[in-house]
């Protein structure tokens, strides 16, 4: 232990790539690179959210702690053309060659290989060098290790936890199960998944499988699972392929009998014989089975009722549902930025416990990104330079709930972006939630998203009993979206331009903050429609990610058929002309 650093720079350079800063052990910054550059899950090595660091980090000592050291990703640090060309394809950018399929196949089959000594010493090298930071500064953290202190290390816990991840695959693992000790604010390893019983590489195979973007379009698959017949479980082709058994201890053992490396044909073989939305149900199935079992069998055999959970698996909100209600489970805790683009964060909340003994200041807003003051301070030439009506109202927050009221779709830019893939109030397209012509509006004119994904609503914690079916109160509470909930039927009302045709839906909560904008928003919105809730969506075109900055959110406004931008203190509305500009 060392007391010399009194900053720690998170670094991740795969999907989804970014950075984070703590100082003095509290999180102050945190930004995916992708909402810097405008490309959308971009990778490699995040330039621009580093420099961010740098800037906000200048005249202290630094420890680096950048992670994931396993064959896959020293690879692609030696070949950066290979994370490139891989980019493009998932992205569908580019059609795949004649050799993308043994390419493919290859890829799954390194990916299985896990990290060692020797490759974490190299890692620490190349981050030396591509950091130009001290060899000793360099703090390199295992990938679900990153995941685990993400999950850890944010929320105060009351009680010891374990700590769940489930993801794709990392430094050869594709889980990990942790025991969270939070008077030590230590982390003990219980479980370690193999790659090779991967239920995050097998929901990307169906993904791919059914021509959608892996890594990218997971939750397309679990929305149109809802429209599927609920087949029982002995005819899912999917679930003989996994097998979860207890070992001496109890402990969950989960195994697949299809490699990695095999399981795109088979999955192939079931998707040729089944309507797309019957295979997107018996893999949702399949997670709603084996997923709660594990938390429920980890519960048994430890006693521990209170979990943290990470990983993109964690991404699925209606398996977090089962969890949730699951017996033995009596607090559960989500990181918002449960993928990889949580993996900076995670790191650099890790290494700040490692080399000052001391645990990171537990936090629960996501709201990470560059604070730059007044985001609409500048909207007098904005307002010039886009033909675009500007006013100034006393609380903008009044202003853009009346227009919301009115039925009008707002987008709403205040103060810093969100860390993780959910709108939570930063950057935000919002519209009434009783509105089914707003939802259909912000679909087919904005959005262009796919007509079976729903959006989700920003509710006042208030409000939960009577619009959330299977709220329980404060155990319940869910401020970030990372859970679904069932309706009452004053909620399928309330909420009907943002919840699922089974009335489900996946609400981000919204606690009593007077000075808090969103807060006053929503309790706007209550006096002048009844219900304390709307149609919150992120604030980006189709495609293109969120932007941190003032100018991105003017943008991706004009751009956009939306009339109303509540950006900082200033509304502007477009006129006639605002379209024909850009700023």
């Amino acid at each position: 232990m060392t007391e010399k650093y009194n900053a720690v720079i998170g670094v991740w350079d795969g999907h989804d790539a970014g950075a984070a800063l703590i100082i003095d052990g509290r999180v102050v910054l945190a930004l995916n690179e992708e909402r810097l550059s405008g490309r959308k899950l971009d990778v490699g090595l995040p330039v621009r959210a580093i420099a961010a660091m740098r800037t906000a980090a200048a005249g202290r000592r630094v420890a680096w702690a950048p992670t994931t050291s396993d064959p896959a990703k020293a690879l692609t640090r030696i070949f950066p053309s290979m994370k490139e060309n891989y980019y493009h394809l998932r992205r569908r950018l580019v059609p795949p060659g004649p050799m993308h399929g043994l390419t493919l196949r290859a890829k799954y089959r390194l990916t299985q290989w896990p990290t060692s000594n020797p490759l974490r010493a190299w890692a620490r090298r190349f981050f030396a060098s591509a950091l130009h930071a001290p060899l000793p500064d360099i703090f390199l953290v295992d990938h679900h290790e990153a995941h685990a202190a993400a999950a850890a290390m944010w929320p105060g816990w009351d009680r010891d936890a374990l700590i769940v991840t489930l993801d794709g695959i990392g430094d050869g693992e594709s889980g990990s199960v942790w025991r969270w000790t939070e008077n030590g604010a230590a982390l003990q390893k219980l479980i370690s998944i193999p790659g090779a019983a991967s239920l995050g590489l097998f929901f990307e195979h169906v993904t791919n499988e059914l021509q959608m973007r892996p890594l990218e379009d997971e939750g397309k698959v679990m929305a149109l699972a809802t429209y599927a017949a609920n087949t029982p479980t002995s005819t899912n082709p999917f679930l003989p392929w996994f097998s979860l058994t207890p070992d001496a201890k109890g402990l969950p053992v989960l195994r697949c009998s299809i490699a990695p490396a095999r399981m795109a044909k088979a999955v192939a073989g079931v998707v040729w014989s089944l309507p797309r939305e019957q295979v997107c149900r018996m893999a949702q199935q399949t997670l709603e089975t084996l997923v709660p079992q594990f938390f429920a069998m980890l519960a048994a055999a430890t006693g521990c009722t209170a979990f943290g959970y990470s990983g993109g698996v964690a991404s699925n909100i209606k398996v977090n549902r089962l969890i949730r209600a699951t017996p033995g489970v009596e607090r559960l805790e989500i990181c918002p930025a449960m993928g990889d683009g949580g993996l900076a964060l995670g790191a650099a909340l890790a290494t700040w416990r490692q080399v000052t003994g001391q645990r990171p200041q537990p936090f629960s807003d996501f709201r990470l990104g560059t604070d730059y003051g007044d985001l609409g301070r500048d909207a007098e030439s904005i307002a010039r330079a886009t033909s675009a009506e500007l006013l100034r109202p006393a609380d903008i927050a009044v202003a853009a709930a009346e227009r919301v009221a009115a039925g009008e779709i707002v987008m709403w830019a205040q103060g810093r972006m969100e860390l993780g893939p959910r709108a939570l109030g930063a950057r935000s397209i919002i519209a009434r939630a009783d509105s089914v012509a707003a939802r259909d509006d912000l679909n087919l004119r904005l959005k262009r998203r796919v007509w079976f994904q729903p959006f989700c609503p920003s509710i006042l914690l208030s409000e939960a009993p009577a619009l959330l079916a299977d709220y329980r109160g404060a155990r319940d509470t869910n401020l970030h979206m990372t859970m679904g909930f069932r309706t009452t039927p004053l909620g399928r009302t309330g909420l009907a331009g943002a919840i699922g045709w089974d009335g489900s839906c996946r609400p981000q909560m919204v606690a009593e903050n007077e000075a808090d904008p969103w807060f006053r928003l929503l309790t706007n919105v209550k006096k002048l429609t009844g219900t304390g809730a709307i149609i919150n969506t992120s604030l980006n075109m189709h495609g293109k990610p969120m932007s941190d900055t003032a100018a991105g959110v003017v943008e991706a406004w004009l751009e956009s058929g939306v009339q109303h931008l509540a950006l900082g203190s200033a509304l502007l509305t477009k006129t006639g002309a605002a379209t024909a500009h850009r700023p």
